[in-house]
């Protein structure tokens, strides 16, 4: 996937039951780091943290353990 498409299918690693929740976390992704981009200097750590938690969220449902 392209840094700017949109996430229309899962990651191939992510078991079929968290296809949904996986999708929602790539946009949710892709929104944040967007934003990130433009943010202004104090906002930029909490996007950092925020895009750090969705990563390993979507990490924990390849592994089984999200």
């Amino acid at each position: 996937m392209a840094d700017d498409e949109y996430p229309r299918e899962p990651p191939e690693d992510v078991p079929p039951e968290h296809h949904d929740r996986a999708r929602e976390l790539q946009l949710e992704l892709l929104v944040l780091e967007a934003r990130l981009e433009s943010a202004n200097f104090e906002d930029k750590e909490a996007f950092r943290r925020a895009i750090r938690t969705r990563r390993e969220e979507l990490d924990g449902l390849r592994t089984g353990s999200g």
